[in-house]
């Protein structure tokens, strides 16, 4: 074959692929275009989610930190005018007989228990006491001698009228009456000490009587033990509980503020978050050398018998016209530098972060300026409020 014969040929070839080439390009690009025509439309965009007010948080109905929240409602409290101070609840002194026996003795029976209430005169313990007997026996020995010598003078006085008696006579005669007279008031009164009037005399048993009424505080007496008055504890302790005496340390630094008449509000263990009051009665005259402290005393109005003696409190003392503020403790605080924040309650498991003031704080409880924004009804986090913290964190 020649060349010419040959590229004629190839000439020929490439016309019949020409049509073919242009056909294929044509089918892919409509494909194309009806693949972009029929394509499925994007996603629409999401929208942004609606961002939670600032400083709240709302936990899930099953939030696990939910268990762990506890929440107290916040009260007023006058705004104290200094911290809290130590300070001890005791007896009245003025209202407490401690109670000895009288006499040497045994004692036969108790009448009185740890706990009774008893009125003045009741009896308390039976004492078998022999100087007891020998005392009502001392009575009526100088009771019948008065008797003689009142008898022996007015023999003298008839006598004398009938000048068959000196007037000396007469006068040893007179000395002698009120000598014995004077000896049976002093066996009268022995005998009423030990027994008050209108007591039953049974031989040498003595009662002993309760001097006041009140509590039996204390009993340190058994049946059949031997009892002296040089003892060196006493037998019973009664005391009126509805007075106390609140016993308070108070340091130097807070010495212009104790008066007598001013009031004084503590607190106890026994029954959290509530106020007591007292008013002062008795401010030391010194400062005790060891311990700095001046001992002041406080009357307490313990009329429905909640307070006992030997309770431990903590007191601080109120000024005259004291701002009444809101108190909270202070397990609800969250401090940040000079920031200090809390947690409210505001629905259901919301809770709004809010920032307060504070006027005074001690170790319980912290009092809030007035321009804190926090009412009495309001419920705030007092344990917990880390975790609400933490949560708030997470969500800015």
């Amino acid at each position: 074959m020649t060349r010419s014969a040959s590229g004629q040929h190839a000439r020929a070839r490439i016309k019949r692929l020409v049509p073919i080439a242009l056909a294929t390009l044509l089918g892919i690009g409509g494909l194309a275009a009806w693949r972009v025509e029929h394509a499925a439309p994007p996603p629409p965009q999401e929208k942004d989610k609606p961002r939670a007010p600032a400083n709240r948080v709302l936990l899930p109905q099953d939030a696990s930190q939910l268990a762990f929240l506890k929440l107290e409602a916040v009260s007023l409290a006058p705004l104290p005018a200094s911290d809290p101070m130590n300070a001890r609840l005791a007896l009245a002194e003025d209202r407490t007989a401690r109670i000895f026996p009288p006499l040497a003795g045994r004692i036969l029976a108790l009448k009185a228990a740890p706990g009774d209430t008893v009125i003045p005169g009741a009896p308390l313990a039976i004492l078998d006491a022999p100087d007891f007997g020998q005392a009502i026996a001392d009575l009526r020995k100088a009771q019948a001698d008065a008797s003689l010598k009142k008898k022996a003078l007015a023999r003298a006085q008839t006598l004398f009228e009938g000048e068959a008696l000196a007037r000396r006579d007469l006068e040893a005669a007179q000395a002698d009456a009120r000598a014995a007279d004077a000896e049976a008031d002093r066996a009268r009164l022995r005998l009423a000490n030990l027994a008050p009037p209108g007591s039953r005399i049974e031989g040498q048993r003595l009662v002993l009587r309760a001097p006041l009424g009140g509590v039996v505080v204390d009993r340190q007496a058994n049946p059949g033990t031997e009892v002296r008055p040089d003892a060196a504890t006493p037998l019973f302790i009664l005391s009126d509980l509805r007075r106390l005496w609140l016993n308070i340390d108070l340091p130097e630094k807070a010495a212009a503020l104790a008066k007598p008449g001013a009031t004084v509000n503590f607190a106890v263990e026994a029954f959290p978050g509530e106020d007591f009051s007292a008013r002062i009665e008795q401010v030391g005259a010194m400062v005790d050398p060891t311990t700095r402290r001046i001992p002041v005393r406080a009357l307490v109005d313990n009329a429905d018998g909640r307070l006992k003696p030997e309770m431990f409190a903590r007191a601080s003392i109120s000024q005259p016209k004291a701002a009444t503020v809101i108190r909270l403790p202070v397990g609800a605080l969250l401090t940040d530098g000079l920031t200090t924040r809390l947690f409210v309650q505001i629905g259901p498991r919301e809770f709004e972060r809010r920032r307060v003031s504070i006027a005074r704080q001690d170790a319980e409880f912290a009092y809030l300026t007035p321009d804190s924004g926090i009412k009495p009804s309001d419920q705030v986090v007092v344990r917990g409020a880390l975790l609400l913290a933490s949560e708030l964190a997470q969500g800015e």
